[in-house]
């Protein structure tokens, strides 16, 4: 899939930056799920997102990260 390919199927995890669930598992399983999220919570705290635009819920999606985190875990 290229840089510009959207799957509609697949469920955002993080709308600012395009990051689908399936993207962020695939980076588990290869143990470079710091990078994604490193991005996001690199992004949000020099305030590059716009989750109460861009999110359908209107909040930031890294809790939705540490569920994943935790899913694995569990």
């Amino acid at each position: 899939m290229s840089c510009c390919d959207i799957n509609n199927d697949e469920k955002q995890l993080c709308y600012c930056f395009n990051i689908t669930e399936s993207a962020y598992i695939e980076a588990i399983k290869q143990g470079k799920e710091n990078v994604l999220k490193g991005f996001v919570v690199f992004q949000t705290k020099h305030n590059y997102c716009h989750c109460k635009n861009l999110n359908p819920s209107g909040q930031c999606c890294l809790k939705d990260f540490k569920i994943l985190d935790n899913s694995r875990t569990n």
